[in-house]
């Protein structure tokens, strides 16, 4: 890891959802031209560059030495979901909230998976509440961190149903340990309570057949109240469904080749409309 934390975290910043949600709005962004021409010496920047060509420079430099978040999920979203999976079939929701945690990814396509990432610069001392709270809506937990570190979470989960993957130095994810299917902590109250309005709505109508005639005001409560009485293994394949239906906007743009692989997780997470993308790719295209 580099010692210029500051500087860390002013490219860090770049990859970062309000960057691009300016961009993909505009089609430029003034931080992000400012930052590749103040650091294009240290980034190895060839004059003349493109956008995107500089953005995979700033990507392989904080992959060696600031690896955040974002290139974790990054690496899930390429590896995992489009690498082994069909968008048609599986979806990947980032910041889900669930109980009192938010996951950092949930992968839903037979089952649910849920990835919480804790990188070299996270502590594990919310990673019990974490995984208490997700075993409460999903099937299988993995945790995902760096090689060098991975010793240390695995002492932490080994005799829990929780997987562990690790990332090496190449980008590659690999299995430390497998996750198991784990349906006895599932909770209907919390797997209600994650979903939005609609989504539970349809699922109380699903199993019932109606929807409860009450005001506003008491319609959640009483859908709950009807939720409890619901299988739990029931209710969480119902949730899958739903969840699932949480489909990208343009998907043929986030399988493209034309978007680079340095944000596909972004373009995810935002799920920009086709003049978005148009957008965007105007930006990469511009040279800097």
């Amino acid at each position: 890891m580099s010692n210029n934390s500051d500087f860390n975290r002013t490219l860090s910043r770049i990859f970062s959802n309000p960057t691009f949600k300016d961009i993909l709005k505009s089609g430029t962004c003034d931080y992000v031209f400012e930052k590749l021409k103040k650091y294009d010496s240290v980034l190895s920047i060839t004059p003349s560059s493109s956008v995107k060509e500089a953005l995979q420079q700033v990507y392989v430099y904080l992959s060696r030495n600031y690896r955040n978040e974002y290139i974790y999920k990054n690496t899930i979203a390429n590896k995992i979901l489009l690498g082994r999976h069909n968008l048609n079939t599986t979806t990947l929701l980032s910041e889900f909230k669930v109980g009192g945690s938010i996951a950092d990814l949930v992968l839903l396509n037979g089952t649910s998976t849920v990835y919480e990432i804790k990188t070299e610069l996270d502590y594990p001392d919310k990673l019990k509440k974490q995984i208490d709270d997700y075993r409460k809506a999903f099937a299988k937990v993995y945790l995902v961190t760096h090689y060098s570190i991975a010793e240390k979470y695995h002492s932490i989960i080994k005799d829990t149903s929780v997987g562990l993957l690790s990332l090496n130095n190449k980008f590659q994810l690999s299995t430390v340990k497998d996750a198991i299917i784990d349906y006895s902590f599932l909770s209907n109250d919390v797997m209600m309570k994650s979903l939005r309005k609609e989504e539970y709505s349809s699922i109380i109508k699903k199993y019932y057949g109606f929807a409860p005639a009450v005001s506003n005001i008491k319609y959640f409560t009483a859908c709950l109240a009807l939720s409890e009485k619901i299988d739990p293994v029931v209710f969480h394949s119902f949730m899958l469904d739903e969840l699932k239906k949480r489909k990208p906007l343009e998907q043929e743009y986030l399988e493209s080749n034309d978007l680079p692989i340095e944000l596909k997780h972004i373009c995810l997470c935002i799920n920009p409309s086709k003049k978005e993308y148009c957008n965007l790719f105007q930006f990469l295209n511009k040279t800097i």
